[in-house]
């Protein structure tokens, strides 16, 4: 058996080589690696008394793996859905090393082999009702310029069903700002779909855009802070909790609620299979890759069944959020892909 069959070796291999330039991994997908293998190295340091440097390949016994899954579920309090992804990163790690180095395939085997524990339980869909998302655009300022920036961004989320890193990730050049409306979402895995936008929509990107100094032909992110940097990923949740936190005193229901960008995402799914629009057509608006994820979405309220053919639409003197079916083209268009 050699001896130079250092783990570090491998791991910059493995984020260098396999996942960033083979497999071109996302971003948030490199970083769940990351998290997932930073976690272990530094558990099985710490029960091979060897500092992470001068670990090797053949000090990781599957015990050792076992004891890790065991330790994160039960000292850290990682549910068994967490648990098995861990679990998955230290399967891929160690199926590359056992394709860089064959004698050393039998090492990995016994970890690749570990099997995922059943019972996970996946997260609850919290998506907000008509009037608690009615209550969340009353809460935006829109005289002043970041209220207008933070109306545009809390729009763009709710009618395209975009994660939060494909919204900080959005770029002008992404955005057809003419008749038909659309916009070009990146998603997970660098898989590239085509949503529809409303009018108002792409006249609040406009605006946003204009007032600050963008200039065409530029494409910096669309989505900046108060000192011109692209909002992140907390700077957003940030932003919801807060008018999240002023809606809750007008609707009391939002108080009990955890309201995150992803809620955004569950209501536009949510809206739209109320509004009647067929699940295959939401599976690809969200960008899932299997239609089982969406499915869940029928799953989690019977009355779904009962409110199939009606609108979302809201009749108000106020902003009416725009129903999914007041453009007839949009469904004929996604239809026509």
């Amino acid at each position: 058996m050699r001896n130079n069959n250092y783990l570090s070796k491998y791991v910059q291999l493995f984020f260098e080589d396999h996942l960033i330039c083979k497999r071109n991994m996302s971003r948030c997908t490199i970083q769940s690696y990351r998290d997932a293998l930073k976690l272990f190295l530094k558990f099985a340091s710490e029960q091979t008394k060897k500092p992470v440097v001068r670990l090797k390949v053949t000090d990781i016994k599957d015990s050792i793996v076992l004891d890790f899954l065991s330790h994160i579920e039960n000292i850290r309090g990682n549910s068994i859905q967490t648990r098995n992804q861990r679990l998955t990163s230290l399967r891929q790690f160690f199926e590359f090393v056992s394709l860089q180095d064959p004698f050393l395939s039998e090492y990995c085997r016994k970890i690749i082999d570990i099997p995922s524990k059943r019972g996970a339980v996946l997260p609850e869909i919290a998506y907000l009702e008509k009037e608690e998302l009615q209550a969340l655009f009353d809460a935006v300022d829109n005289k002043t310029k970041l209220g207008r920036r933070d109306h545009a961004l809390l729009l763009f989320m709710y009618n395209t069903g975009a994660r939060v890193q494909e919204t900080v990730d959005l770029r002008p050049s992404w955005i057809s700002f003419s008749d038909p409306y659309m916009v070009e979402i990146i998603g997970k895995g660098r898989k590239r779909r085509t949503c529809p936008i409303w009018d108002k929509t792409a006249r609040r990107l406009k605006q946003v855009l204009l007032e600050q100094d963008w200039v065409v032909g530029t494409d910096t992110p669309v989505f900046l802070n108060r000192s011109g940097q692209p909002l992140g990923r907390f700077g957003i949740s940030s932003i919801i909790r807060k008018y999240c936190k002023k809606a809750a005193n007008t609707v009391p229901s939002l108080k009990n609620k955890k309201v995150t960008p992803h809620t955004f995402r569950h209501t536009t799914a949510m809206h739209l299979l109320k509004s009647g629009v067929e699940i295959n057509v939401i599976r690809s608006w969200l960008g899932h890759a299997y239609l089982k994820t969406t499915h869940r979405y029928v799953e989690i309220d019977l009355d779904i069944k009962r409110e199939a053919l009606k609108s979302c639409e809201m009749e108000n003197g106020r902003f009416e959020i725009p129903s999914w079916q007041a453009n007839s083209g949009i469904l004929g268009w996604l239809e026509s892909l």
